[in-house]
C-alpha cells in the first residue's frame, strides 16, 4: 500500500515562522530541510503538525522528527521512534549537537536521540545526511 501525505506548509504557518526567524537563509535552510526531509520519508509521515516555532512529523501517532524555529537558529530534535543511530564519538557537519543520554541503547551501544543546530546553507550536507539516517520504513 502506498501512502500519500499532504506535507505542505499553509502560508500563514511560513509567515509566523519569517515573522519569528528574521534571517534569510535559515529561512531557506529551513524550506530545503522540509521539503527533503517530507520527500524522503513520505513513506514514514501519517501527520505533519505546524505552529509558527515548530513543524512537527508524526508516524503512528508519535513525533520522530522535530524542527524548531528560534530566533538565530533551527533545533531539529531526532526523537528516538526515528530509528536513528548516533554515536558519541562522531563528528556531524553542523553547528552543534547534543546527544540524548537518555537514549541510550546497550544491543547496539549507539544513541536513539540526537538535537541537531543548523542555520547556514553550508549545513545542509551534514543534516541531510543525518536526516538519511532515518530508516524510511517502520
Amino acid at each position: 500500500m502506498v501512502k500519500f501525505v499532504n506535507v505542505k506548509i499553509d502560508e500563514q504557518t511560513w509567515k509566523q515562522i519569517s515573522t519569528k526567524l528574521k534571517d534569510v537563509e535559515t529561512l531557506k535552510v529551513l524550506r530545503e530541510i522540509v521539503n527533503y526531509a517530507a520527500e524522503r520519508l513520505k513513506s514514514r509521515i501519517d501527520e505533519v503538525k505546524s505552529s509558527k516555532d515548530a513543524i512537527v512529523f508524526l508516524s503512528k501517532g508519535k513525533e520522530f522528527l522535530s524542527i524548531y524555529v528560534t530566533r538565530t537558529n533551527l533545533r531539529i530534535y531526532f526523537h528516538p521512534s526515528s530509528g536513528a543511530l548516533f554515536s558519541k564519538d562522531e563528528k556531524f557537519a553542523v553547528e552543534k549537537v547534543s546527544i540524548w543520554e537518555t537514549s541510550f541503547q546497550k544491543a547496539t551501544g549507539k544513541y536513539r536521540g540526537m538535537t541537531a543546530w543548523v542555520s547556514k546553507e553550508e549545513h545542509l550536507p551534514g543534516i541531510k545526511a543525518l536526516l538519511n539516517r532515518i530508516p524510511t520504513s517502520q
